[in-house]
């Protein structure tokens, strides 16, 4: 009897969860991988100040219109939504080094420190390649309240 409680204990417990988002092997793979393409602009702003820009409605595979018609604005604030979710499934501790501006068209993500943007970078990268995960970071950000 006392294995079936235990058992029962353990079911129960995975299945409630932690509120931790559940990562994503190659996105986590990608956060290191300096071979990988990024995508974005960095810019040097002073010597501890860099900024990443990124404006998926100026990119030859732009997924404006794809966000559009599911229902998103599919500028900024839609990116600001899916970099969010990207974050959550690989490395959330990149939150805590960033700032947001979105704009209607765009993004800006501010950072004293350069390599968690090239880190970003990588994750558009992945994201804009694999629509799956893209629709993963999609619900990771409507559950945060952070997709629009």
């Amino acid at each position: 009897m006392k294995l079936l409680y235990t058992f029962l204990f353990l079911i129960l417990m995975s299945c409630s969860g932690n509120g931790q988002t559940a990562k994503n092997d190659k996105l986590v793979k990608a956060l290191n991988n300096s071979t990988l393409e990024t995508r974005g602009k960095l810019v040097e702003i002073s010597p501890n100040e860099y900024r990443l820009d990124y404006y998926d409605v100026h990119e030859e595979d732009s997924h404006f219109e794809y966000l559009s018609e599911k229902g998103y604005q599919g500028g900024g604030p839609s990116w600001l939504g899916i970099i969010y979710g990207a974050i959550q499934m690989s490395d959330p501790a990149i939150h805590s080094e960033i700032s947001f501006d979105d704009e209607a068209e765009g993004l800006a993500i501010w950072s004293s420190d350069k390599e968690s943007l090239e880190k970003i970078g990588r994750l558009i990268y992945v994201v804009k390649s694999d629509e799956n995960i893209m629709m993963e970071a999609i619900k990771v950000a409507e559950q945060a309240g952070e997709m629009e």
